[in-house]
């Protein structure tokens, strides 16, 4: 007990130095924006840690109606390209209350926790079928221009934009939706079954080609929610693939055996095989074939100089466009390098060498740093709320398999005995983790959604969330764990009991290392013999889908009515089995085409109960039904936890460039529930005089 009173003073002392460097760190500057600190008193979160650049941004003069791009004027003079309303089409989607209209120019410099895939750039270049607007709530045309649904739910329409265009020029069309469904979805060589979204009701939806720009699915069972999953599927392998390019490499438009002689000059033994890699439209990494694959994107990949280093160009046949007919995006070019570790990027920080340092990369706990630093860089620190980041949640896998591929049956036992996680979830000191890691400016809690979100109850945040460490023996105690001599508790059979936290450190939050430590060290301290251990993310997924990771962590996003209804994967098991949720095996269960499949685990009755409500949420039309419906789950989980969760609300403190305008309003939430910053429209980003600072 001693040493927990002095490791505890000393986190304190600890926490209020660096709280009185924040304060000094965060006085006000100079800047073009007014910036505030974060409260000293540290068992109180600031109100407002800082002020988002936009908020005061001076409004750049207003460029020339409709002009071209200048980056793209050669070409077009030189007649390599057409103009621009030839490359926008008929229906462009209209970009509207920005701050101001942009002008065009400028590099934007980004980093990256991976050399090849693209973990923090998707946000600024995907393009989903439909998106929310910026108030979270209302879903708006993007990709489809338009769509209907029937009164019941099953019968959806949709229309694309005429003249729309792939990056290479060549008009996107219902083609590119019939090859997408027949030719890769429903295609078995290639795909064993479509998602379960296009299956949801027991059978593949039925998919009829209208016309060139229209399209209608009709489901076997109502799917009111359907628009919803939208929001989250992209161009490409998601829900459209440019048939025109992917034809040459399938072998129903294409000799067979010309694709086998492709696919060994590639090291590849099958058409299928050549067809998967050259199918490389996903936002996520650059695979060799990224830069011929025509996309939708406002900036396109067009270099690897290096390893790690990826060269971007704008999108010279994008289709959206300002209010006043420019073109856009405005900022023509990017250079997106890769980055090994956080000292790495602190350094480029401190050097002025990032123009956003966005999502994946930002964190609390480096607040002092960002502040310290923000008079004498380029950037400013922006006022935002973590959907993502920092919201560090702890994932027992529920179905744990050993090393060597068996079921770990005397684990399985303690883990599906909800004491487990409630004594989990009370041995850890929330508030400790708060002023040490984030100097007291998170809210804490339990797993639950976001407080703003219409699932939220307040006894939600607050289940089993208290620092009980008596009540947590007790529970321990409970299970038959009995303390040996040396304080770690044995199975009930008196075998040892060990219990690992394996993780993906600053892929999945820079903050993570340090938190890790701190929860195996509560563990401990009931009795639980606990270890951390950091593990390249590759490797560490395909442990999590073959069940064999005991407990993770993860950043516990998908918590706002952004997400939460059509993703609650983190929740119940649905999805994701290979980052995170209660069993990979589970979601292997829920996704499969027929649950009664040999090598399939089903869960408890109780958990299928859970699966169950959410297929209601997934099939009614009705928001407000959707709302009670999902309100019973986490009902549910407020007295029966499968995760321990640690912030309820936190901020985001991204950086940007103070040049920089357009950008997201103060206080928006940022994270994977807004796809980052795809929602706040990145492509009318711009450098003010196109230049950055």
């Amino acid at each position: 007990m001693d040493r927990k009173l002095k490791r505890r003073e000393f986190l304190k002392a600890s926490s209020v130095a660096l709280l009185g460097a924040v304060a000094v760190a965060c006085a006000p500057q100079p800047t073009p924006v007014a910036t505030e600190a974060p409260a000293a008193e540290p068992t109180k979160a600031p109100a407002e840690p800082t002020k988002a650049p936009a908020a005061e941004a001076t409004k750049a003069p207003e460029a020339p109606k409709s002009v071209e791009p200048p980056f793209l004027a050669d070409k077009v003079a030189s007649g390599a390209l057409p103009p621009k309303e030839e490359r926008v089409g008929e229906n462009p989607l209209v970009v509207t209350d920005r701050e101001a209209i942009g002008v065009y120019g400028g590099e934007l410099r980004m980093n990256s926790f991976d050399p090849v895939w693209w973990v923090s750039y998707y946000d600024q270049i995907v393009e989903r079928m439909l998106t929310y607007a910026e108030d979270g709530k209302t879903i708006v045309p993007n990709v489809f221009e338009s769509w209907e649904v029937d009164p019941e739910g099953k019968v959806w329409s949709f229309k694309l934009r005429k003249g729309m265009k792939w990056s290479d020029g060549e008009p996107l069309t219902s083609e590119d939706i019939r090859f997408w469904w027949e030719d890769f979805q429903m295609d078995k060589n290639i795909n064993s079954n479509p998602w379960w979204q296009f299956r949801f009701g027991g059978e593949p939806m039925k998919v009829e080609i209208l016309d060139e720009f229209s399209f209608r699915f009709t489901f076997a069972r109502p799917f009111g929610n359907f628009a919803a999953h939208l929001t989250r599927w992209g161009s490409g392998e998601d829900m459209i693939l440019p048939a025109h390019y992917m034809k040459q490499f399938h072998a129903k438009y294409t000799d067979e055996a010309k694709l086998v002689e492709m696919a060994k000059e590639q090291k590849l033994e099958t058409w299928v095989q050549l067809f998967g890699a050259k199918k490389v439209a996903g936002v996520w990494g650059g695979p060799e074939g990224i830069f011929e694959f025509p996309k939708l994107m406002p900036m396109i990949p067009v270099s690897k100089p290096q390893e790690g280093l990826y060269m971007w160009e704008r999108n010279p046949f994008y289709w959206k466009v300002d209010v006043e007919g420019n073109q856009l995006p405005y900022i023509d070019t990017v250079r997106l390098e890769y980055s090994a570790n956080t000292e790495v990027t602190k350094l480029k920080i401190a050097q002025s060498e990032l123009d956003i340092v966005g999502q994946h990369e930002v964190t609390m706990m480096e607040y002092p740093f960002y502040k310290e630093n923000e008079p004498k860089a380029n950037y400013v620190v922006g006022d935002y709320i973590s959907s993502m980041g920092d919201r560090v949640t702890v994932f027992p896998n529920h179905t744990p398999f050993t090393d060597d591929g068996k079921p770990d049956e005397a684990l399985t036992k303690i883990v599906q005995d909800y004491r487990w996680t409630k004594a989990l979830s009370l041995a850890i000191d929330r508030e400790e983790i708060n002023q040490s890691v984030f100097f007291g400016t998170a809210r804490m809690g339990a797993m639950c959604p976001m407080p703003a979100s219409k699932y939220y109850k307040p006894e939600y945040g607050t289940a089993w969330a208290e620092y009980n460490p008596e009540e947590a023996n007790r529970l321990l105690d409970e299970l038959g764990l009995k303390k040996g001599a040396d304080g770690m508790r044995t199975f009930p059979d008196g075998s040892k009991l060990t219990y690992n936290l394996e993780h993906s450190g600053i892929r999945v939050g820079p903050a993570v290392p340090k938190v890790t430590e701190m929860i195996v060290g509560y563990w401990r301290e009931v009795g639980i013999d606990a270890t951390t251990k950091e593990i390249q993310d590759s490797l560490l997924s395909e442990r999590k889908n073959n069940s064999q990771v005991q407990v993770t962590v993860w950043h516990a996003d998908r918590c706002t009515d952004m997400l939460l209804h059509i993703e609650p994967c983190w929740f119940i098991p649905t999805s994701n089995g290979g980052q995170a949720g209660p069993s990979p095996k589970w979601v292997n269960w829920y996704q499969a085409p027929d649950r009664s499949a040999e090598g399939l685990i089903a869960p408890p009755e109780d958990i299928q109960n859970l699966l169950s409500i959410f297929d209601q949420m997934t099939a009614v039309v009705s928001e407000d039904e959707r709302v009670k419906l999902g309100q019973q789950i986490f009902d549910y989980l407020k007295d029966n936890p499968l995760e321990v969760g640690l912030i309820l609300e936190c901020p985001a403190p991204l950086l940007f460039n103070k040049n920089l305008r357009n950008l997201p309003k103060p206080k928006t939430y940022i994270g994977w529930d807004s796809y980052g910053l795809s929602t706040y429209h990145p492509e009318a980003f711009f450098y003010e005089g196109g230049v950055r600072a």
